[in-house]
């Protein structure tokens, strides 16, 4: 079973929101059903969320979009390029467990895409 395209929809509307409360209800909701996702609704709301965690400006939301993403890893989908704008983070605006978050998903994806790309060099 998928997520499926209504509760996709929910989803998107969720993160794209500017309530901070519907941002956070709709990580928390990508964290509940991380098992239904299937390839391509995966990576769409892993690309979603991280172009909405560069534009985040409450900690607690950011906090909770990057568990999301942490979380979304786990299905095996998710690609570097899928999480490209987390490169632009800035990681010294981040704390707590964003940052535990954050340096999980900078090595797994962006430190292991470096070395692949001077490994043919």
């Amino acid at each position: 079973m998928t997520v499926g395209d209504e509760n996709l929809l929910k989803i998107v509307r969720g993160l794209i929101s500017t309530s901070p409360e519907a941002r956070e209800e709709s990580s928390e909701t990508v964290c509940d059903w991380i098992h239904s996702f299937d390839c391509r609704e995966a990576r769409m709301v892993a690309a979603l969320l991280s172009s909405v965690v560069m534009l985040e400006t409450v900690s607690g939301c950011r906090e909770s979009e990057l568990n999301a993403l942490s979380e979304l890893t786990a299905t095996g989908f998710i690609e570097a390029n899928d999480l490209a704008p987390l490169q632009r983070l800035q990681r010294n605006t981040l704390q707590g467990s964003e940052l535990e978050h954050f340096d999980y998903l900078s090595g797994e994806y962006f430190q292991r895409a470096r070395g692949a790309g001077s490994a043919g060099a």
